[in-house]
């Protein structure tokens, strides 16, 4: 059972969301902090698995925060949840080390996904977290846009703008009339042409050439 920490400087904010986790099956609360600093305390003394935390704090900030813990305590997950979606940010988070980015605009169930996620040793990104950073991103993965899409088929260009418009792939399997699984053959062999590995990847790409 993960043992969780909540960092959040807003004391409503921090009852409220310590409240949803505690709601949460299969998961322990083990403690609350206003600041990065009072979490630290916490972090020395308890054994844990994920920090769940706000970015922009007092005394010490999330970004700061994550830095510290993985410098000191690796094996702990850190899982930024945040009504910030400056890419600056966002990137400021990831080079830390951030395991996950979520904004408080969450549902229950999509923090219980980011929780799952990192304690399968996977990464945790919602659908905003790719958008800002493909936006503000113009970095080209690709040679040139014609000869790109002449590689493509119909089906590849019509999934490539479903994703860019952040549809998940049972979304865009009902709105094309076929599988999910359909879906993730096309999105693999969107991958292989295009030279990315990631969904994100995949948005940028689409965004710098305007397919969308």
């Amino acid at each position: 059972m993960p043992k969780i920490l909540v960092v959040e400087d807003h004391q409503i904010l921090l009852e409220s969301i310590s409240l949803l986790i505690s709601t949460i099956d299969d998961v322990e609360l083990v403690g609350k902090a206003s600041n990065g600093q009072k979490a630290m305390q916490i972090i020395e003394k308890e054994s844990l698995d994920i920090v769940i935390s706000d970015v922009n704090m007092p005394v010490m900030n999330g970004v700061e925060l994550v830095w510290k813990v993985k410098q000191n305590y690796p094996h702990i997950k850190m899982l930024m949840l945040t009504v910030s979606e400056d890419a600056q940010t966002i990137k400021d988070a990831l080079q830390a080390g951030a395991d996950g980015y979520i904004f408080k605009s969450a549902e229950k169930e999509e923090l219980e996904e980011a929780i799952l996620s990192l304690m399968n040793g996977k990464k945790y990104f919602n659908d905003k977290t790719i958008m800002s950073l493909a936006k503000a991103d113009n970095e080209v993965f690709m040679p040139q846009k014609e000869a790109l899409k002449s590689m493509l088929t119909e089906r590849e260009l019509q999934i490539l703008k479903l994703i860019s418009q952040e549809l998940s792939g049972i979304q865009i399997a009902e709105k094309l009339f076929i599988s999910p699984t359909t879906v993730e053959s096309h999105r693999k062999n969107l991958f292989s042409k295009i030279g990315v590995n990631t969904s994100v990847g995949l948005v940028k790409y689409a965004l710098k050439h305007g397919i969308s």
